[in-house]
């Protein structure tokens, strides 16, 4: 858990001083060509492509993410990026790093806490746990920032949005089976037509869902 909360705040710390230095960042970090063609397109455009059902939802996604632009991205935050040294954690892997929606670092790492709680059935709990933590304690390090507003409703999307994609995109989670990995795609396709409020409203439903399956 603690590595969890530390997960938060290395993103909380990211997102704050790249919107405090938005200005110098906006420029440096302008290109946005690797977001596009190791995010955007195997992800949200290709995953569209083979559902259908979702690709209003996606493709609505994608113009927002194009346009949304105000904190220093990572776009690749995930557990996997993360060096573990005593009781530090040291984030790698910058490669997709780009001026825009801070909203895609929360969905991505998200999803691989709740595709974690997917897989490891008995360790649902735990994990679904975690990803409620790793939210709440982002939420309290950001404080009451201006951009804070309407971030947890794209945090929200871009959740189902990478739990979808990495089941059908491009780049599956290898560590799903074929049927954990038709469970996560139907949750979260479904739960795209009516999108919780809350990131843990969305994080129980779609742990409720996973239960059925």
């Amino acid at each position: 858990p603690d590595h969890v909360r530390q997960f938060a705040e290395r993103l909380a710390a990211i997102h704050r001083a790249g919107f405090d230095r938005r200005q110098q960042f906006a420029r440096e970090f302008d290109d946005r060509s690797f977001f596009e063609s190791l995010r955007l397109e195997p992800y949200y455009a290709y995953s569209a492509q083979r559902m259908p059902f979702a690709a209003p939802f996606l493709e609505r996604l994608i113009d927002d993410s194009r346009a949304t632009r105000f904190t220093l991205v990572h776009g690749d935050f995930s557990p996997k990026n993360v060096l573990v040294r005593g009781d530090r954690l040291i984030l790698i892997d910058h490669e997709v790093i780009h001026f825009g929606d801070g909203a895609f670092d929360l969905g991505f790492g998200l999803t691989h806490l709740l595709s974690k709680a997917n897989h490891l059935r008995d360790r649902r709990g735990d994990f679904a746990s975690a990803a409620k933590t790793f939210w709440l304690t982002y939420r309290r390090a950001i404080g009451g920032v201006a951009w804070a507003e309407g971030l947890e409703e794209r945090a929200c999307r871009h959740t189902l949005a990478c739990l979808l994609a990495r089941c059908i995109g491009r780049s599956p989670l290898e560590y799903l089976r074929p049927e954990s990995a038709a469970a996560q795609a139907n949750a979260s396709s479904l739960m795209m037509d009516d999108l919780p409020r809350l990131m843990t409203d969305l994080v129980d439903e779609f742990v409720r869902r996973l239960g059925r399956a």
